[in-house]
């Protein structure tokens, strides 16, 4: 009787048990989170990927090893876990015509939003042609585009852009271009116990916008999206250097100011790692020489754990506009510790079905001449608080590019009426203080360039969109198309030099009677131009920085991309563009 007693406990203990186990698979159903086994690690990365794959293979046997508790030497304990994406070309397409963020400023500044948006602005977007380079100045310009959104609204747009069709691939949307090999790829490392980060060139909301909405979303925070930054701050205090001072309250807007902070490719990657997740990742993928910097960082020496590093290789042009060479491609990354990852042979399927490639990659988009317009800002002829350098800085020499014909445009430019050069009172003055602290030091100041009319600043636009004419190629900017100057920022609408209080110049040696070897000349449209340009001699390189800190020294600020550009930080006209032509009677005038 106490043995029957006894079998009938246990057998209602099983049933309970079963019961329980039952209703929390149904539970799971309902909510939409049925129980599901993970796959096998030899069956993980088949769907998707090309039977017989080496690099799956080597991807399973990767996660293996780190998620084995046993194996001593490799394990990795859960929150060190970490894998770190690139996206564009990476886990999405980036081939132009499909790269999102490019085209969705196109689209923004003809398209949808041309009222909100600057001439400049809209003659940028449509001088994209493919070939174009995503570089910061292109970003800089994509900033301003979106000025005055509130964050909300801009990720708004973001997503019905995403809505829309490209042209490069039929039955495609923007939103549709991820990779289907990478989404099965981050779902295995996801179930495996691996935290993702995308680490993105694109703008970190626009980012956010893009993953939330394609099929990473499952797999991939908001908070673990790290892209390039635009400026942001609180309504009704954009134009303030910091809102230190200004608490949120509710109801209160965050706007995008139109300004920009960073540009998240190349060395910046890898300190955004570091200044985000704090640890270094042991899982790195991208496509490009941009993200090296990144996958370097993770497969460092000094990396605690196992680390690996994978790069996608487009060389897939029947599925794909992928036209990377594979055997150099592959011979370049294996070369630098990366595996690299072949879209032809080692992806089974890259798009979701029906996504073909379009008969054309690009169909040039066909837009009215943009005028260039100055209803936008305040001229002015007045020259009453100009006076000439030559009496202002007698101890300066003067080599005015722009009345002479050797510049980048191989004429005498507009408005350049006298080999004269003007600043504003307030510049010129400064100016002065510099150039005695630097005759101290054995050198005077030579000056190329200083107010600039407006008229000056016309002629380069228009120059600007006149592609045949090369003439002065060779010389300034040998290394660039000429139809990319205009996009990635080297000609504008609007110039500081039209408000008077900015100038280009460099170092003359006293000593030796020379003009002082910047390892650059005046106006070379390139790298080689900026300030920190490494790649020359530290005499060069000290020389550079020898004129920067006496300039900043005495209130002027410099450019990032441009050794010889400097304008007072406290210019008296900081909003007004002045129109009066340089020669003897405008300061005459002014007296």
């Amino acid at each position: 009787m106490e043995q029957t007693e006894a079998n009938v406990k246990r057998s209602k203990a099983k049933a309970v048990v079963a019961i329980l186990i039952i209703a929390a698979i149904v539970a799971g159903v309902v909510t939409g989170f049925a129980i599901a086994k993970k796959p096998a690690k030899g069956t993980a990365l088949t769907e998707t990927w090309t039977a017989g794959s080496t690099v799956a293979k080597s991807l399973r046997d990767y996660v293996t090893k780190v998620t084995n508790a046993k194996d001593k030497d490799n394990f990795i304990p859960v929150k060190d876990r970490i894998a770190v994406f690139d996206m564009d070309g990476t886990l999405a397409c980036e081939t132009y015509y499909t790269y999102y963020d490019t085209m969705m400023f196109i689209e923004y500044c003809l398209v949808d939003h041309p009222e909100r948006v600057s001439d400049e602005l809209k003659q940028v977007a449509a001088a994209i042609k493919p070939g174009y380079t995503a570089d910061e100045k292109l970003a800089r310009n994509f900033a301003k585009a979106y000025a005055g959104m509130t964050v909300e609204e801009f990720y708004d747009y973001a997503v019905e852009f995403g809505k829309k069709n490209t042209g490069s691939f039929n039955n495609m949307r923007y939103i549709d271009n991820a990779y289907l090999p990478m989404v099965e790829l981050v779902h295995y490392l996801y179930d495996n116990d691996f935290t993702i980060y995308v680490i993105s060139g694109t703008e970190r909301t626009t980012t956010r916008a893009i993953i939330a909405n394609s099929p990473y979303s499952d797999y991939v925070t908001p908070n673990h999206v790290i892209g390039t930054d635009f400026e942001v701050k609180q309504k009704g205090h954009e134009d303030v250097s910091s809102n230190m001072d200004y608490k949120y309250e509710n109801g209160d807007e965050l706007v995008l100011t139109g300004g920009f902070i960073q540009k998240n490719l190349n060395a910046n990657k890898s300190i955004y790692v570091e200044r985000e997740i704090g640890q270094r990742p042991v899982l790195a993928f991208g496509n490009s020489g941009s993200d090296t910097s990144m996958m370097n960082y993770t497969i460092d020496s000094r990396n605690p754990y196992p680390a690996e590093a994978y790069m996608v290789v487009a060389d897939d042009n029947e599925r794909e506009w992928g036209k990377q060479d594979w055997a150099k491609k592959s011979a370049e990354y294996t070369e630098k510790g990366f595996i690299p990852i072949s879209m032809k042979n080692d992806f089974a399927k890259i798009y979701k079905d029906g996504i073909t490639k379009a008969a054309e990659q690009y169909q040039e988009r066909k837009v009215d001449t943009v005028p260039v317009s100055t209803s936008d800002v305040k001229l002015s002829d007045d020259s009453s608080d100009f006076v000439l350098l030559s009496e202002a800085v007698p101890d300066a020499i003067l080599e005015v590019r722009y009345y002479s014909t050797y510049n980048f445009v191989g004429d005498r430019i507009d408005g350049y009426e006298e080999p004269l050069a003007m600043l504003t009172k307030e510049a010129a003055k400064a100016l002065k203080d510099v150039s005695d602290e630097l005759k101290e030091k054995g050198y005077r100041l030579k000056i190329f360039d200083a107010y600039r009319p407006q008229m000056a600043v016309t002629n380069f636009m228009n120059w600007a969109l006149d592609t045949s004419d090369t003439r002065m190629k060779q010389y300034f900017y040998p290394e660039l198309e000429k139809d990319v100057l205009f996009p990635q920022g080297y000609i504008a609408e609007h110039s500081g030099h039209s408000r008077g209080s900015t100038l280009d110049l460099t170092l003359f040696d006293m000593n030796t009677e020379r003009e002082v070897d910047m390892g650059g000349t005046f106006d070379y449209f390139g790298e080689l131009s900026h300030p920190d340009y490494k790649n020359i001699t530290d005499e060069q390189y000290n020389m550079r920085m020898l004129l920067r800190e006496v300039m900043t020294k005495h209130g002027f600020k410099p450019l990032p991309e441009e050794w010889w550009h400097f304008t007072l930080e406290n210019e008296p006209y900081p909003d007004t563009y002045f129109t009066f032509p340089i020669n003897s009677d405008s300061i005459k005038k002014a007296a």
